[in-house]
C-alpha cells in the first residue's frame, strides 16, 4: 500500500512566529498589568491592545494562548456593538 504524502503546511502571509516583547515594551505592560489589579482579563487584554500589542504578546503576559485572547477581544467587541444598538 502506497503512503499519500500530506501537503507541506505554509503559514498565511503576513503571519509571523511569536515574537518576544522587547524589555522596556515587557516592562511598561507589566506595569499596566499592575495598576489594573484585579480587573477582568476582558479589561487587561483591552488596555494592552489599545497599547499596540499582539495577541500573542498579550497572551504571553496573561499565562494563556493567542487564541484564547483573540476570543476575549472578539467577545468584546460583539458586546460593544449590542450596547450600541
Amino acid at each position: 500500500m502506497k503512503r499519500r504524502s500530506r501537503p507541506k503546511v505554509r503559514p498565511r502571509p503576513g503571519a509571523a512566529a511569536p515574537q518576544q516583547l522587547a524589555q522596556s515594551d515587557a516592562l511598561l505592560a507589566q506595569i499596566l498589568l499592575h495598576l489594573m489589579g484585579d480587573a477582568s482579563l476582558k479589561k487587561k487584554a483591552l488596555a494592552l491592545r489599545n497599547a499596540g500589542l499582539s495577541n500573542a504578546s498579550i497572551a504571553q503576559l496573561a499565562g494563556t494562548s493567542p487564541d484564547v485572547i483573540g476570543q476575549v477581544l472578539y467577545m468584546a467587541r460583539r458586546e460593544r456593538a449590542a450596547r450600541r444598538r
